[in-house]
């Protein structure tokens, strides 16, 4: 199934940190133990984490029937607990009736849901909920209000509850009543809207979590059992994926958060049958020790001016001056670098030839990745059909990425169109046999770019290209490369908005003359260029540098400004002897931006003493592309 623009990355959203089109939904629930499970606890965060908010009302009997309900309203019987949340803060007023709660504010939605033992028995909704939904109407303060009906959940297969018994004690039999019932309900009296939180527990139940999303057999589990309900919520209230949504309660894992998303995603997509959710343990647990930094640098940002400050020394405050200063660090360093020429969106891989390996097809394309020149690489599409997630790989030359040729643990394409993704392999042959390397737009004797960010553009355009290969899901592309392919990888991914991820593999992630000719900007096909011809290449200190590099320098700008323009999409940095553990000082800014974006586990950093990768490294390094662009969701 295809991810929405919000995974981002998962996740790029083109890159918004808050929602473009923030809505304010003001929500009574006449309700029980179930619409406290559903709403109470975490439908506020959600929404305001997308720069949402909801203004939730609950009133709350446990264990009450639509009949009861109905009952009370001829009665005006002030039975009612009635739980307010506002802004995120809940008060609770007892003795109140359903016509004190109608008339509190103007609702835009009011729902309803029968009880839990009886949800699957559609008689027992009438005639109380065409009553019910009448009152409401007579009462409500909003002549524009929308009636709302929860289609709950089923049972746990090993709960007790005596209401179990109408199900022949069968979880998978009470979830289709419940789906048969709460369907003919809603036709029968009208409702537009259904809630479809059952199918997003059963939908749970189908992961690894398995049938562990109720902590008593029938209420949900306090944490990512709640946590998929109000996903559910929230995603059919604001017609807004909640796949990628920064909010996670402390007490929910990444890994139980991504399958609570996903099941509540596939049961909006999906309200009546249940959508398996495969999301792999394996590769959280392997790449959840390295999102953090070791004791000693937890909190060591010296050495490096904060992202959260604006040029002019204003700080950022939030999320909506992070959009103003992310905006203020792209624009100073493109006018730096060199402004790009437009973006070449409209073309398409030509194939040049093609070869089946394995369980792929390799293809040799060939596309404009400047306007005024052309490159070659290899495309590599898994056999298996469907929509699939991409990485491009960028190297010296194309080959090593694809397992033709080169040194051990550089084949990233290979090794992950092995593991369902789609992949192109690109690299600067013919710069790289005359030893000038980079990409010189508009040539390389009068470039206009900084060679790096001219990669970063071909880069670019690669994707765009990517875009268009059949079956390729457009939000979920990542990059990386290693060494000069791990600087390009990182300049491309901070500077294009469209890529959902990255994982740079020892590039020297900062300005740093002390690792000699491993961390070289200072060079010309890198942040020095100047016009030909050059002299003093490859010397181990940017003494002599020309081009951008002196200016950044004597100004203070490093790279750990672009890194930050990666919230809230992940990166990892697979460190060898480029970037070391003390690199965590600057990637802590980027931190600090998630931290503030409300978002956490988006910055990774392994760590090896040699520049080469190895067996161990590119073990997580898989894993993060697999978590994060997930192969097989």
């Amino acid at each position: 199934m295809m991810m929405n623009k919000f995974t981002l990355f998962f996740l790029v959203f083109g890159v918004s940190i808050l929602s473009v089109h923030a809505k304010q939904i003001k929500l009574l629930a006449i309700g029980n133990s179930f619409s406290d499970d559903a709403i109470e606890y975490y439908l506020s965060g959600l929404a305001e984490a997308n720069g949402d908010t909801i203004i939730l009302g609950n009133m709350y009997i446990g264990g009450c029937s639509l009949e009861k309900h109905y009952n009370n309203s001829v009665n005006n019987s002030p039975d009612y607990s009635y739980r307010k949340i506002v802004n995120g803060v809940k008060t609770t007023t007892p003795g109140y009736t359903l016509i004190d709660a109608f008339g509190d504010e103007e609702w835009d939605y009011i729902s309803f849901q029968q009880v839990s033992s009886l949800s699957g028995q559609y008689e027992s909704y009438f005639p109380y909920l065409e009553e019910l939904i009448s009152f409401a109407e007579k009462y409500s303060s909003n002549p524009d209000m929308e009636p709302i009906l929860h289609a709950t959940w089923a049972y746990a297969q090993t709960s007790t509850h005596a209401g179990f018994q109408n199900y022949s004690n069968n979880q998978g039999s009470m979830y289709n009543a419940i789906i048969d019932a709460s369907g003919r309900a809603a036709q029968k009296t009208g409702i537009k809207i259904i809630i479809p939180a059952g199918t997003a527990i059963q939908n749970g139940r189908t992961s690894s979590l398995g049938d562990t999303f109720c902590r008593d057999g029938y209420h949900l589990e306090l944490n990512y059992g709640r946590y998929t309900a109000s996903c559910a919520w929230y995603e059919k209230l604001f017609k807004k994926t909640v796949v990628g949504n920064s909010y996670v309660p402390c007490t929910v894992t990444p890994f139980q958060a991504k399958i609570a998303q996903l099941s509540a995603h596939y049961a909006v997509a999906n309200p009546d049958k249940v959508t398996p959710v495969e999301v792999s343990e394996y590769s959280w647990r392997t790449i959840a020790p390295y999102f953090y930094p070791p004791k000693e640098y937890e909190y060591s940002f010296h050495g490096y001016r904060s992202p959260l400050q604006f040029y002019d020394g204003t700080l950022v405050k939030d999320r909506t001056d992070w959009r103003k200063r992310r905006e203020e660090i792209r624009s100073r360093w493109m006018e730096m670098l060199g402004e790009w020429p437009p973006i070449l969106d409209q073309q398409e891989f030509k194939i040049i030839d093609k070869e089946k390996r394995e369980d792929f097809t390799q293809y040799r394309v060939r596309f404009y990745w400047t306007p005024n020149e052309q490159t070659e690489g290899y495309l590599l599409i898994p056999d298996k059909k469907g929509q699939k997630p991409a990485v491009i790989s960028v190297f010296y030359e194309p080959e090593t990425a694809v397992g033709i040729g080169g040194k051990p643990y550089r084949d990233f394409a290979y090794q992950l169109v092995k593991k369902g993704f789609v992949t192109l392999s690109l690299g600067t042959s013919e710069t790289t046999k005359n030893k000038t390397y980079s990409i010189y737009y508009p040539n390389r004797e009068s470039a206009i770019i900084q060679p790096l960010s001219a990669l970063a553009y071909a880069a670019a355009n690669a994707l765009e290209a990517l875009t268009k290969v059949e079956d390729v899901d457009a939000e979920r592309i990542g990059i990386v490369g290693h060494s000069y392919g791990g600087k390009w990888a990182m300049f491309a991914s901070c500077l294009y908005d469209k890529f959902a991820c990255a994982a740079w593999v020892d590039p020297g992630i900062v300005l740093d003359e002390t690792k000699g000719s491993g961390v070289n900007y200072w060079e010309p096909w890198y942040l020095g260029y100047y016009q030909p011809p050059w002299k003093q290449t490859w010397s181990k200190t940017g003494e002599n540098g020309r081009g951008v590099y002196p200016k950044l320098k004597k100004e203070e700008y490093d790279l750990h400004e672009l890194h930050a323009l990666m919230a809230p999409r992940p990166f990892l940095v697979s460190g060898g002897s480029s970037d070391q553990v003390e690199r965590w000082i600057p990637l802590n800014h980027t931190v600090a931006v998630n931290k503030l974006l409300g978002y956490t586990h988006r910055v990774a950093m392994t760590n090896r003493p040699e520049h080469s990768p190895n067996a161990e490294s590119n073990k997580v390094l898989y894993a993060f592309f697999e978590w994060f662009l997930a192969p097989n969701e």
